[in-house]
Order: structure tokens, then C-alpha cells, then sequence
């Protein structure tokens, strides 16, 4: 009945941008502690990953011990990632204030406007079975 984009998509894609924002925020607060590496949220690869195994041949499936190729959106799940790169500063530490400040304002955009999406596809549903009113 509903589509995977508005209802599940949409989403497990704002669970993860709030993980991120989460993951910035630590980043900014260990800018000071020594030997500390930045950390990021890879979500956008795995799901792209799985939006195009989505497009491939898929089995129908009508009981619970056919085998089902299908791929659950639902469960694909964001991993933060250690940032080994080398450092510019003598105690260790690779984070850059400023670029994690971008990233933060990046991330908000991105989950502003999804956040917008998910409400119009609810007011779409509201519309449809309020019958148009």
C-alpha cells in the first residue's frame, strides 16, 4: 500500500543523517583531545547499493520457506567509519573544525528537506482518505 520511498526510505535515511549529526557533534567536542580520529557515517553507498540490487531481477514469492531475494530497505543500516588519514597536527588529532561545521550544515539541509517529504507524502495519504477535503 505504501511505497518504499516515503515509508521506508525516507526514513531509515533520517535515522542515519541524525547518527551523522550525532557523529559531527563528537567530532567538535574531541577537537582538542589528543590522538582523537574523526569519525563519519557511511549510509549513502549501502543504500545506493541496494537501490540498484532493488532493480534487479526479483523471485515472487507467495510462503514464508520459498527463498526470497528481495531486499529489505528496512535493513540496511549506517556504520560509522574511523578516518585514518594522517594528521596535520603534532598530538594526532585529524579533526578540522571548520570542515565538520560544513558537514553539520550539509547534513541539516539534507535532513530538512526530507523531513519535508515525509510530511507532504502524509499529507498526500491524509488527503486521499479524507476523500480530497
Amino acid at each position: 500500500m505504501f511505497d518504499n520511498i516515503n515509508f521506508e526510505i525516507i526514513p531509515n535515511t533520517m535515522d542515519a543523517l541524525s547518527l551523522r549529526q550525532n557523529v559531527i557533534s563528537q567530532n567538535i567536542a574531541n577537537y582538542e583531545t589528543p590522538g582523537y580520529k574523526r569519525k563519519y557515517v557511511d549510509f549513502e553507498n549501502e543504500l545506493q547499493k541496494a537501490l540498484s540490487e532493488d532493480s534487479a531481477l526479483t523471485l515472487k514469492v507467495n510462503r514464508d520457506q520459498h527463498i526470497n531475494n528481495t531486499l529489505s530497505l528496512g535493513k540496511i543500516q549506517p556504520n560509522i567509519q574511523i578516518d585514518d588519514s594522517k594528521s596535520l597536527r603534532d598530538d594526532g588529532n585529524n579533526v578540522d573544525p571548520d570542515m565538520e561545521l560544513v558537514r553539520m550544515t550539509q547534513n541539516t539541509l539534507k535532513y530538512n528537506t526530507l523531513s519535508r517529504l515525509m510530511t507532504y507524502a502524509i499529507q498526500r495519504y491524509e488527503t486521499a482518505i479524507r476523500g480530497g477535503k
